[in-house]
């Protein structure tokens, strides 16, 4: 059987969960959207990223062909023909230039000219359209809704990951603190964290976050944790594509997006606040709820789960 030729465009641009385009690219939508390679494992993929996405893409087994966007691999792709065409980007430029590309089959989301606006071809996923805001509701994970966009089942698989040499664990936990300059609001307060390492540090060994600022330091920091404690960031995405324990804290973004992921604990915030998840950069409340999450709460997590892992060990 001959191998299907896929086109999958996925630059981070936007959210595959919000209508919003930025130029500050969300690397953990891009590493989390290559779960959908298990699916084309056996196919010949080619895969459109952003230059700041292709290190997370690099020498992954299940890309045959890694592309940086821009006019020349554009107008590459355009020029071909696919089995598979999946577009996970809503910008209109790109959208309106995936119009020309020949595909038996198309996914994701392209440029309606007669409504003049970014429409999708599977109506399953159709409100994936509006902004994250209008998402409080969904009831479904991250997981189930990408892969209804390409008409499949999720089955609880995570980003893929590619190491040659990953680095040996050397803590039992990680605090993975720092938060992108996209939503400053999914941080949780440096006194919790401090709060935290205060509860835990005479019984394990913790590391704070390093190299965020370079992705390979990052990456290679993660792999020396057991356990990594995070807020809704790209942290969490690679120490699951890493294959680790993570608990996600939960304030201003939706997580019921996250519930079913393997080794992945989610604590929401307990403020009873009517607006969440509002997904603003900027909390115009009176309180934050990122601090309603107890350290002695998320202590009492760590405990648990590091339980289990030692145990196993």
């Amino acid at each position: 059987m001959s191998r299907k030729k896929i086109l999958i465009i996925k630059t981070g641009f936007s959210e595959f969960l919000d209508r919003g385009i930025s130029t500050t690219v969300s690397l953990g939508d891009v590493l989390f959207c290559t779960s959908l390679l298990y699916r084309y494992k056996n196919d010949r993929v080619t895969w459109l990223t952003s230059h700041k996405g292709s290190p997370l893409l690099k020498d992954n087994p299940y890309i045959d062909e890694l592309l940086t966007f821009g006019p020349s691999s554009l107008q590459r792709v355009t020029q071909g023909s696919y089995d598979v065409l999946i577009n996970l980007e809503k910008d209109i430029g790109i959208c309106a230039s995936l119009n020309r590309i020949k595909a038996k089959k198309k996914f994701g989301f392209y440029f309606d000219e007669k409504r003049y606006d970014i429409a999708c071809y599977n109506n399953s996923t159709r409100y994936l359209l509006s902004g994250q805001e209008n998402h409080a509701n969904i009831k479904k994970t991250a997981g189930e809704i990408l892969f209804e966009t390409v008409g499949e089942k999720w089955h609880g698989e995570v980003g893929i990951l590619h190491r040659k040499k990953p680095a040996r664990e050397k803590y039992d936990i990680g605090f993975n603190f720092a938060v992108g300059p996209k939503w400053p609001t999914k941080g949780w307060p440096m006194d919790n964290w401090k709060a935290l390492e205060g509860l835990l540090k005479d019984q394990f060994s913790i590391s704070w976050q390093k190299g965020h600022k370079n992705i390979e330091t990052y990456i290679r920091w993660i792999e020396s944790c057991r356990l990594i404690v995070s807020s809704d960031s790209l942290g969490h995405i690679l120490g699951q594509a890493l294959g680790k324990n993570v608990i996600v804290l939960f304030g201003p973004t939706n997580y019921v997006r996250m519930k079913g992921m393997p080794s992945t604990y989610v604590i929401p915030s307990t403020l009873k606040c009517p607006y969440m998840p509002c997904y603003l950069p900027i909390c115009k409340h009176d309180k934050f709820c990122m601090d309603y999450i107890s350290p002695e709460k998320v202590a009492l997590e760590c405990r648990k789960v590091l339980s289990e892992v030692l145990s196993q060990n």
